[in-house]
């Protein structure tokens, strides 16, 4: 090694006037590159997280993935309930098995009840509570869930049904879901508190379908309530000792899925040409949020304190190649796909939660695979 030479590149570059030191050369770059960065964080809007699966399972998805299921599988800690399986379905039926996520490289597997071979984890609340459901039980059907310290706690069903699942819980540790008959011929709105269950009542006694799908910190809880599956059904609010019809678009049917703290609604609406609207109930009035393009099908997940809402757009309940993950605030629509960078991989195709630092959890395709995400808005510090 010529020791001269390396003294004498060495001294070029020390400092002076006109002179610029290795640190100083460092730090340009870094500039630069952090410039690089920013510019292009301030381009994409959102930081976009892959949430994994499990080891074994291909598929990840948030709270029913591109089927609405209602509840809020994100926390304001930005924690998210998953669950996975290898069917590139999001209700296969059985083998589907479920995490908490709670950071990078961080999970905690939330167990199914005993012999289980299905376990779906809908929803939580800040408080490390999460609800769902898994089975069979002993009829064949699943049993609502519980996962408190990692335990899971069977909330049961009510008198002479045969199957339940919860779907949502608030922070004062109030769940809500459903409760059904054998066939599920009969679906009954349920909340569980303090190891009890309450039926909520429907709109109509003759209704067989009655969902209660999230529930705010006051205790108002929304949903359906109607005679049949497939029509004649409304979204409704249970306001503690009254239920209120909140109406259609125009069509024969609606649900709503997402309740904020000050009694904002969001789900989606039937209009008059049958087509299904992303849909917000506010002040005893429904405004229509319109699709993406001229989808026929949209629906509006979740909204929070601030009054942002996501949900989807495309062609249907099961559409898991045009779908559209979107994002509603201050009077208009965004498509969530043109706010993270675009060579990141994914195509979102669902928002279903948004929380109070407005991150937001969905499913989408990350490099042609089925994944849950998070997405952190940029300059919101992630855990």
């Amino acid at each position: 090694m010529n020791t001269k030479n390396t003294m004498k590149t060495h001294q070029t570059f020390k400092s002076g006037p006109g002179r610029l030191s290795l640190a100083g050369l460092a730090g340009l770059v870094f500039l630069l590159t952090l410039g690089t960065v920013l510019s292009a964080i301030a381009q994409s809007r959102y930081i976009v997280t892959d949430l994994g699966t499990l080891p074994g399972l291909a598929d990840s998805y948030v709270n029913g993935g591109i089927e609405n299921i209602g509840g809020m599988a994100l926390n304001n800690r930005g924690q998210v309930a998953v669950f996975a399986n290898n069917a590139a379905n999001p209700y296969p039926g059985a083998g589907d098995s479920s995490f908490l996520w709670t950071g990078p490289g961080e999970i905690e597997l939330l167990p199914g009840l005993p012999a289980a071979t299905d376990t779906i984890a809908a929803g939580l609340n800040d408080r490390d509570q999460v609800v769902g459901f898994s089975g069979p039980n002993s009829a064949g059907y699943e049993d609502a869930v519980l996962w408190k310290n990692g335990i899971a706690h069977d909330l049961g069903t009510a008198p002479g049904d045969i199957g339940s699942g919860a779907v949502a819980i608030n922070n004062n540790g109030v769940a809500v879901g459903v409760s059904y008959t054998a066939g599920f011929t009969v679906l009954h709105s349920a909340a569980w508190y303090d190891g009890k269950i309450e039926l909520l009542p429907p709109l109509a006694s003759g209704d067989i379908l009655t969902e209660a799908n999230m529930i705010n910190d006051r205790g108002q809880i929304v949903g359906e309530s109607g005679p049949n599956y497939w029509a004649n059904y409304s979204a409704v609010l249970w306001d503690h000792d009254k239920i209120i019809d909140l109406g259609t678009l125009g069509g024969l049917a609606s649900a709503a899925y997402g309740i904020n703290n000050f009694g904002q609604i969001v789900g989606q609406a039937q209009t008059a040409s049958g087509d299904w609207h992303a849909s917000l109930w506010e002040n005893g009035a429904i405004t229509d949020l319109g699709v993406f393009g001229s989808d026929p099908f949209g629906g509006a997940n979740s909204i929070n304190d601030r009054g942002q809402i996501v949900g989807f757009s495309g062609q249907g309940y099961e559409d898991i190649t045009t779908a559209h993950a979107l994002l509603w605030q201050n009077g208009s629509m965004t498509d969530l796909q043109t706010l993270i960078p675009a060579d990141s991989g994914w195509v979102l195709q669902q928002a279903n939660a948004i929380n109070e630092l407005g991150q937001i959890a969905g499913t989408g395709l990350h490099n042609g695979q089925i994944r849950a995400f998070l997405l952190t808005p940029a300059g919101c510090l992630q855990r």
